[in-house]
């Protein structure tokens, strides 16, 4: 990963929903742990790399399916795109957990890159215009 690649949330990934930021906290904390977990050696970094997408997975689905019912509560106009989007990223998560599976630590620093912009690029663009919509609704 390059040295630019931290997962520290930060203030400019706040949304301005306490409860989706809250969210969001908590994937980069599991990105964290794939990040740490390059520095293990090969086996425990393999083990744990599994265990933290197994984790993400599930967290994902449950973090997406929150913020698409806050969507369509809203009337978010951009609700079908958005859980394109979701569907995608989910897509390609699992995906992630296949190759883990079949080339092992290489694909896991795959991972980690596709985790780091993911989470920034997908936050600071797809989930911002959510939180400015719900910021100019209030």
């Amino acid at each position: 990963m390059q040295d630019d690649e931290t997962f520290e949330f930060a203030p400019r990934y706040e949304i301005g929903d306490a409860r989706i930021d809250a969210e969001h906290r908590h994937l980069f904390s599991i990105a964290r742990r794939v990040q740490a977990a390059l520095s293990l050696p090969a086996d425990a970094a393999l083990a744990e790399a599994r265990l933290a997408v197994a984790e993400l997975l599930d967290y994902t689905r449950t973090h997406f399916a929150g913020e698409e019912v806050m969507m369509a509560a809203t009337g978010y106009p951009d609700l079908v795109g958005h859980q394109a989007l979701h569907r995608e990223l989910l897509y390609q998560v699992r995906d992630m957990e296949m190759r883990i599976d079949l080339e092992g630590l290489s694909a896991s620093l795959d991972l980690a890159h596709f985790l780091f912009n993911w989470l920034t690029q997908h936050i600071l663009h797809a989930d911002r215009r959510f939180g400015e919509f719900l910021a100019d609704s209030r």
